[in-house]
């Protein structure tokens, strides 16, 4: 009776964003970065309903008010994703040109300092991958080895750290160059190659999540920015895009199969780890992301903030946090999302308050006037929409010192683009 009762809330769970994607479609018309990640939640929910009905993975009963607390939370910091209409945006207000090629500049040097120290190990593990069977699982066991003894904030490869902190803006500024009539072709062409090479590391490494989270933010900063898009550009993205997503499928199934595809249980198959892959948040969040038996009071989503003010025992790595806090149910061994992150964190009373707070002050910074949008209120949304598209299945993906750098990548570019803003609009108005 308490399968059937699970499977009912599961079911409701689906319905809720199926009834909340087809009412969104019907009122836009048309298919934008609110619609993706409207469906992206409707796809997490029937993955995760396969899961749980699955004979491999086994998860506590599931009850209805976790996944009404779910559902609203999730609504309500994607909202100002939701809200954002670009048929009711003219223009993007361009910002100074030099300002714009520096911040390129400096991921593209990164990036190609970064794969320039790794080729080699990269193309070994490139043949391990593809020649070995279970070379993936090779590979994802040696990288969890190495991630025993390297501790998170050390800085043992300054472009490294630098490429994968500019990762996201990286990919912004990438799909932001297609809509400039007159950009420079060769720092466009650099964005697109140091785009892959922030790739290749986790591949090498037998890792999912490079390919998976770059073709995902990838497609809603595309969507979000559609319309601005030039028709030249748009041509090929449409000619060659279903071969970019099969390039990018062939290393992902390499790697689940040789991870995945030779376990001893015969029940188990390739699809029930996708499954897990991209269900488990919901089911995890559900048995633990209200009462988790204690809570991380923030060393999770903001370690490196805390340790800069003065905080100690602040874990610096995972493994460091995982034994820290040992007596928890689960931790960030398993996806929890951004919103399981907050309350495992906080606790599910304080986490709402960070979410009312972020989502009216995201929609208050964003608010379009005269159909012109400012760059740096774009680079504020497609900071939320990294975090509702990855955080919304994975992880909360600005966590850690990593993320935490990541996250102060784009305050400061949001700064240098709303500076840059106001002192055109002093200008003008003297």
């Amino acid at each position: 009776m308490e399968l059937i009762t699970s499977n009912i809330y599961l079911v409701l769970y689906l319905t809720a964003w199926l009834v909340t994607f087809i009412s969104y479609q019907k009122k836009k018309q048309i298919f934008d970065a609110g619609s993706f990640l409207i469906f992206l939640q409707l796809l997490w929910s029937i993955m995760s309903l396969a899961l749980y009905n699955g004979s491999v993975y086994t998860f506590n009963y599931l009850t209805l008010f976790p996944f009404i607390y779910l559902f609203v939370f999730n609504l309500m910091i994607m909202w100002p994703i939701i809200k954002y209409d670009y048929k009711k945006i003219n223009i993007i207000q361009k910002p100074n040109s030099i300002l714009l090629n520096i911040i390129s500049i400096v991921f593209i040097t990164a990036s190609f300092f970064y794969f320039s120290t790794i080729i080699s190990d990269i193309f070994t593990s490139m043949a391990i991958l593809f020649i070995d069977s279970v070379g993936g699982a090779t590979l994802y066991n040696e990288a969890r080895e190495l991630g025993f003894t390297q501790n998170d904030g050390n800085i043992s490869n300054l472009s490294a750290i630098i490429s994968s902190a500019m990762s996201g803006i990286g990919i912004f500024m990438t799909v932001y160059y297609l809509t400039l009539k007159k950009s420079n072709k060769l720092i466009l062409f650099g964005l697109i190659l140091s785009v892959v090479v922030n790739i290749l590391p986790s591949i090498s490494s037998g890792q999912r999540n490079g390919i998976v989270e770059t073709l995902l933010i990838f497609m809603i900063t595309y969507f979000a920015l559609n319309k601005f898009i030039l028709k030249k550009y748009k041509k090929r993205i449409k000619r060659y895009s279903f071969l970019i997503i099969i390039l990018m499928i062939i290393p992902f199934i390499t790697i689940t199969n040789s991870r995945f595809g030779d376990i001893s249980n015969s029940n188990h198959t390739v699809l029930d780890s996708i499954y897990l892959y991209a269900g488990q948040e919901n089911l995890y969040f559900n048995n633990y992301g209200l009462d988790n038996g204690g809570i991380r009071n923030g060393d999770r989503t903001f370690p490196l903030f805390k340790s800069m003010l003065g905080y100690r025992n602040v874990p610096q790595n995972f493994w460091d946090r995982r034994n820290k806090y040992s007596n928890l149910e689960i931790n960030d061994s398993v996806f929890i999302g951004n919103i399981g992150d907050f309350t495992l964190d906080f606790g599910p009373f304080i986490a709402p308050f960070i979410f009312i707070f972020f989502t009216l002050f995201v929609l208050k910074k964003t608010r379009i006037r005269n159909g012109r949008i400012q760059l740096h209120q774009l680079v504020l949304l497609h900071f939320l929409m990294y975090a509702c598209v990855i955080g919304g299945f994975k992880l909360y993906p600005f966590s850690d010192t990593a993320g935490n750098l990541k996250l102060i990548v784009y305050l400061i570019t949001y700064l240098i683009f709303k500076s840059n803003y106001l002192i055109k609009n002093i200008k003008y108005s003297t």
